[in-house]
């Protein structure tokens, strides 16, 4: 088994697409037209989401108050420098990077639908700024 992709489904795709391209640097890598909708995959040589658009009558969920999912996780190479670009571009940064083990760096990121994103850098990457 191979991990293949996360669907989200957004309040607004086009505001979603473009937060995952400039605060994540992800790119457009396919969309694809199914049943009347329209599917965005955005992602890189290593991992996709694909965005949904959701209906009007959908909810917002709440990770922090749900059982199951609750967030996805990435790698970077610059934690700090990830958070000051992201804050530089209105993106919900929950708490500043911190070292909660000794063999890294975290910090979450909530986009525009609410979804958990945490944001880890190995210690042995780390300039500690």
């Amino acid at each position: 088994m191979k991990w293949y992709h996360i669907g989200i489904k957004a309040k607004d795709s086009a505001k979603s697409i473009r937060f995952y391209q400039n605060v994540l640097g992800l790119r457009v890598v396919d969309t694809a037209e199914i049943l009347g909708k329209t599917f965005t995959f955005v992602g890189n040589d290593t991992i996709q989401i694909e965005i949904e658009q959701a209906n009007p009558g959908d909810t917002q969920a709440d990770p922090s108050s749900m059982t199951g999912l609750n967030h996805f996780s990435v790698v970077v190479e610059d934690i700090q420098k990830l958070v000051k670009e992201a804050r530089n571009k209105g993106a919900d940064i929950l708490m500043d990077p911190f070292q909660p083990r000794p063999d890294r760096f975290t910090t979450f990121i909530r986009d525009p639908d609410g979804v958990l994103i945490q944001i880890i850098q190995y210690a042995d990457n780390a300039n500690t700024r």
